[in-house]
């Protein structure tokens, strides 16, 4: 993780201009990745990231220039990682079959997101002020830049949901209530808790995580049953999703697997309660759905730290 007191404004922008040439080399790579894999639609949402990134680090040794600041030679390349704020995204990224427009924007969207906490940190550890407001512009930047991300990305995650038609997943639009979240959480957590305590026997970590869940379920259950029941659409929405798993588990045996689809749904989740927090109809439903958000990404977190670094 680099330090985030940053001495001066060379130091600041030099490390701004590896971090826009890491992401060029990062998102060409993988172009080249999905083209070998005949995947044209994320090689080519990985080609127009190149292109955006060029013109960011563009526009960042522009300003360099007015400001008569020069690049630092001694500023190694750099390479995001922060374990607090994991996903599955790079592994899924690089894999030219199981990649999309989706996972590619969601690789894209954690990127930024790193970012912008690399520059605020910047912005209130550095004793220098010039690169405290400095950071405090970068940090605006990689915001705005994670915004508009995140706006493709959910017309990306909409459009791949409607084009499947053989297996359901949770739909934020099913989202009406805070019932109808804490219903969806439920269901959710259930899972979650039924793979976790299928892999706990050399993962004693795994075993407090398991625990949280079912605290979580007992919370949730217990909020659930002094607001009333969840709407049509999202107990239909469940309904099929509960068919639709016990129909999997009854017909295929993928023991070995359970580490996979306990990632593979605290992402699916963290994806999901993301989209219901820019989509909810209440700020009640919103504020459970951000603190539900907070809970995937501790969960997602906590099997980074086990089990390896597939971030940046």
């Amino acid at each position: 993780m680099l330090a985030t007191n940053v001495k001066s404004t060379s130091d600041l922008m030099s490390i701004a201009l590896q971090a826009e040439r890491e992401a060029i080399r990062r998102y060409s790579r993988l172009a080249a990745c999905m083209h070998e894999g005949h995947n044209d639609s994320a090689a080519a949402l990985f080609e127009r990231m190149v292109l955006e990134e060029r013109e960011h680090e563009r526009l960042l040794l522009e300003w360099m220039e007015q400001e008569g600041i020069e690049e630092n030679p001694d500023i190694e390349p750099v390479r995001w990682s922060d374990p607090q704020v994991s996903t599955a995204y790079n592994d899924e990224a690089c894999d030219p079959h199981h990649s999309s427009p989706y996972r590619a924007l969601a690789f894209a969207v954690h990127n930024e997101e790193i970012a912008f906490r690399f520059y605020t940190h910047v912005a209130a550890d550095s004793e220098n002020k010039v690169v405290r407001q400095y950071a405090e512009i970068l940090a605006r930047e990689e915001l705005g830049h994670a915004a508009l991300l995140r706006a493709e990305r959910r017309h990306a995650y909409h459009k791949e949901r409607e084009s499947r038609t053989d297996e359901p997943r949770l739909d934020p639009k099913a989202i009406h209530t805070e019932a109808d979240l804490l219903a969806a959480a439920i269901h959710i957590d259930r899972y979650l808790a039924e793979q976790m305590n299928i892999i706990t026997t050399d993962t004693p970590e795994i075993n407090v995580l398991a625990e949280k869940t079912q605290q979580q379920i007992n919370s949730n259950e217990n909020s659930l049953s002094h607001i009333g029941l969840p709407g049509e659409d999202i107990s239909q929405n469940l309904e099929q999703l509960k068919s639709y798993n016990a129909y999997m588990k009854q017909k295929f045996d993928n023991s070995g697997q359970e580490l996979q689809r306990l990632w593979a749904c605290c992402d699916r989740s963290f994806a999901f309660y993301d989209t219901v927090v820019e989509t909810a109809a209440d700020e009640t439903t919103m504020l459970v759905a951000q603190k539900l958000t907070s809970s995937a990404l501790d969960r997602i977190g906590v099997l980074k730290q086990l089990f390896g670094d597939s971030g940046m």
